[in-house]
């Protein structure tokens, strides 16, 4: 078992990393989905399709482990600011029309 984000996940727990992270950009957002996929973000909001990368979440352990993650429940982001980590709602999904 893994322990991340003040819980606990399966070693091959599937999560999404931007490949700008892979790649060696900072990690600027973690979000925790209601259904417990794990998103890595970077700082870039133009993120289209080609630019996730689905892994399991044990690849991203030495990146996640050393940012000093605050606990983040199922539902919530967390977004790096001058002030550290915040702690909020992610907003509700928008339904394609």
């Amino acid at each position: 078992m893994l322990h991340l984000i003040g819980h606990e996940f399966a070693e091959d727990q599937v999560s999404i990393v931007c490949k700008h992270v892979t790649d060696g950009a900072p990690v600027v957002e973690v979000a925790h989905d209601l259904d417990r996929v794990v998103q890595v973000l970077c700082a870039r909001f133009d993120h289209g399709v080609d630019d996730a990368h689905v892994v399991h979440l044990h690849h991203l352990v030495s990146v996640l482990e050393p940012l000093g993650l605050p606990a983040i429940d199922p539902g919530q982001l967390a977004q790096l600011g001058e002030g550290g980590w915040l702690v909020k709602d992610m907003p509700p999904e928008e339904e394609d029309e």
